[in-house]
């Protein structure tokens, strides 16, 4: 009769190679079994779903002539031609596209004479209707190009049968020569699309190639197609299976340094987003770049008046600016980077030839308002490839932006562990949510001084929250007050936090009044005033004259929020509508169609990558919206059951749910106006400042399905952020590069 031992494979021996498979094994997926038996079942799905989105035949361009359709101030009367030079044709091209704006419902007919290395091609096109808008298309079929080479220098001239407005941008900031209307030219380029032959489909898959070589121009040397493959298959995968690991092992009351592998992930996280984003094309990041530079090359910061006769950015900034045409200062909309290495190598022999300067800028930016403590952080990196290409500078300036947006994921973990010292898994939640959050993590990887005061405000809210729960001590009151002082020097907006901050100095005073704690709190007044002084006395010298340091952004961010303060009876009917439908009695500050929440906190707030130009298909941010309002029952519900919890904590609860709340009316009472907004001026990373105390809310909010299965949802709501993450920066990749 034979046992179960006898019909039982003997075990492995602990020097083969399945024992030493099997150990491996158990060292990775180490932790509660639940978190990974949770993470697999959702990531199935959602894998598969990425998969169809690489997969999935779709209409691609063979190249663009980097030029967004930002304007319709190109006008040609009937029959004169528009004339644009200087392009460069890709290979495989069959049609030619331009957009048309016209003055009626109809447009008229077209002819496009091609002017191509060794002949010319006419393409004509017949009159043809165009919907309500009036504008459309004007796709011009030519020879197919050859294979070789990439691309061949052209020109073109296209006349119309009729008045017509054409799409393009003006050329401001452009290596570009100027289109004309002979015999004069005209301040504008016409934005050019390169369309394959009719019909042509491919995948993302397919020409995965292409997009990681296209991605590659204009980086740092040491960047290269091999890069996107290694980020995209190796780095960003196992920054996902460290994620659930660490969450694992958290559940089990394991795991050392937690804190420490928050910090390394969410940094590698942003530094992937820093690569994956084209140059330049994060917001004001031409801006936040200059102030770095300034700061390093002239020894102080941009000049704050409208009227300075300085040049806005360095020769050697402009000139970076003009070879990767960036034309309008913000979008490329649905047009593309440069993704030819031949304008590369043209604008490193023009860099070698002309050695334009990088200390001529200092004019005035759009940064010149914020103090100069996020840009000096920014200073090191700035210095280290002093002489090296300006995106080495600004690469390494992301990096370093990177490891200051990772403080915050630090910040959120120790202010979770505080609120539930026994419960570290719950901290651990938190600070992933955080991590992964993808427009966190995209502007994380940006030179913008949001990514400051984003650190600098998680870490006055860790503050606060400790002096709550356990007093004040010498050292951490002196603390308490130089980051209270300089959160509003990195950003004016961090005042919105001092009534929050009010409210935790009255609560600590009303839990703790012990007679030992009056040097805690004359060391918190100690370090406001010490903070202070170095401002006055020793950053002063990094602002130019017509400013001082910090000041500049505290009166900016107080004279923003002036007209709110004074008609607040209308301020609250604006922040109602940016919420809720109008009320009849109510001023409009909106139009009528408008959904300010949904564009803010969803759409920007979520998935809006580059100039707010690459965004998820509209299901996406569907989810995302029902899961976000969800989020609110179960809170409620989370406190009931855990009611015994809040009534002896209920200070923290509400400090945390102020800091959010602070933080959206300080920035819509900036925004506010008493009129009637022609659209949504607001952006969601403005509510970074407070992520890490909503990250803990939404993880308190899982107690609402008890103690017993709230790991499982924790676990499966993380392993959607990351895949949303990871779906954020293919999305990014492909839109810009495909």
């Amino acid at each position: 009769m034979s046992t179960l031992a006898e019909t039982s494979p003997p075990p492995s021996a602990p020097d083969s190679p399945a024992g030493h498979l099997t150990r491996i094994l158990a060292a990775v997926f180490a932790g509660d079994r639940r978190v990974w038996r949770v993470a697999a079942i959702t990531a199935v799905p959602l894998l598969l779903l990425t998969g169809f989105y690489c997969l999935q035949p779709r209409s691609y361009y063979t190249g663009t002539d980097s030029v967004e359709d930002l304007t319709y101030q190109v006008r040609t009367p009937a029959h004169a031609p528009l004339c644009v030079t200087g392009l460069q044709l890709p290979a495989r091209t069959a049609f030619v596209r331009l957009r048309v704006l016209t003055p009626t419902s109809l447009r008229p007919a077209m002819r496009l004479l091609l002017h191509v290395d060794g002949g010319s091609f006419l393409a004509k096109l017949p009159p043809a209707s165009l919907p309500a808008s009036r504008m459309g298309n004007a796709d011009f079929p030519i020879p197919l190009s050859p294979e070789q080479p990439t691309a061949q220098a052209a020109s073109l001239c296209v006349t119309s049968a009729g008045p017509v407005n054409w799409g393009g941008s003006e050329l401001t900031k452009s290596r570009l020569l100027p289109a004309h209307v002979q015999p004069a030219s005209l301040p504008v380029r016409p934005a050019i699309w390169y369309l394959p032959a009719s019909g042509s489909t491919s995948s993302f898959l397919a020409r995965a190639g292409e997009v990681f070589s296209r991605a590659a121009l204009f980086r740092p040397g040491i960047v290269g197609a091999w890069t996107y493959p290694v980020l995209l298959f190796l780095v960003l995968p196992l920054l996902a299976l460290l994620a659930v690991r660490l969450l694992a092992l958290a559940a089990l009351g394991r795991g050392r340094r937690l804190g420490l592998w928050l910090f390394a992930l969410a940094a590698l996280n942003a530094c992937c987003w820093a690569l994956i984003t084209p140059v330049f094309q994060a917001p004001d990041e031409v801006d936040h770049f200059a102030y770095v530079q300034s700061l390093v090359e002239r020894r102080e910061g941009p000049s704050h008046d409208p009227a300075s006769p300085l040049q806005r950015w360095s020769s050697a900034e402009f000139r970076a600016l003009k070879d990767t045409s960036f034309l309008t200062d913000h979008q490329v909309g649905d047009s593309r980077p440069p993704w030819l290495a031949s304008q590369q190598r043209q604008y490193e022999a023009t860099i070698s030839e002309l050695h334009p300067p990088a200390n001529d800028g200092g004019g005035y930016t759009t940064s010149a308002v914020h103090g100069p403590i996020y840009y000096l952080a920014l200073s090191p990196a700035y210095l280290a490839t002093r002489h090296g290409s300006v995106f080495s500078q600004l690469t390494l300036m992301r990096f370093s932006s990177a490891l200051i947006g990772a403080l915050v994921v630090l910040f959120t973990f120790l202010l979770a562990r505080e609120l539930a010292p026994h419960r570290q898994w719950l901290a651990v939640l938190a600070a992933l949510l955080v991590a992964f959050e993808p427009m966190f993590g995209f502007i994380s990887g940006a030179v913008n001084n949001d990514v400051g005061v984003n650190a600098a405000a998680a870490a006055l809210e860790l503050l606060l929250i400790r002096l709550v729960r356990r007093g004040i001590t010498v050292p951490w009151g002196l603390l308490t007050g130089v980051v209270l002082v300089a959160l509003p020097m990195v950003k004016g907006t961090g005042l919105s936090l001092y009534p929050v901050a009010g409210l935790a100095f009255a609560g600590a005073l009303w839990r703790h009044h012990r007679r030992a704690e009056l040097g805690g709190w004359l060391a918190l007044v100690l370090g406001a005033v010490s903070m202070g002084e170095l401002s006055a006395h020793a950053l002063s010298g990094l602002q130019p004259s017509d400013a001082a340091t910090g000041a500049s952004a505290i009166t900016t961010n107080t004279n923003a929020v002036e007209e709110a303060a004074h008609h607040i009876p209308d301020f609250a009917a604006y922040v109602w509508q940016v919420f809720l439908p109008r009320l009849p009695f109510m001023a409009p500050h909106f139009p009528a169609a408008a959904e300010p929440a949904y564009v803010i906190f969803i759409e920007r707030g979520w998935a809006a990558f580059g100039w707010f130009t690459v965004f998820f298909p509209a299901w996406v941010y569907v989810v995302i919206f029902v899961v976000s309002l969800l989020m609110i029952p179960l809170g409620l519900w989370a406190a009931r059951r855990e009611w015994s919890w809040v009534r002896r904590h209920w200070i923290e609860v509400l400090l945390l749910i102020a800091m959010p709340t602070a933080v959206i009316l300080g920035f819509e009472a900036a925004y506010y106006t008493p009129g009637v907004r022609e659209g949504v001026p607001e952006f969601g990373r403005y509510v970074f400042p407070a992520i890490g105390p909503l990250a803990v809310l939404v993880v308190g909010a899982l107690h609402a399905f008890g103690r017993r299965h709230m790991l499982s949802v924790g676990t499966g709501l993380l392993v959607a952020m990351i895949s949303l993450s990871y779906a954020a920066q293919l999305l990014t990749l492909t839109s810009f590069y495909a």
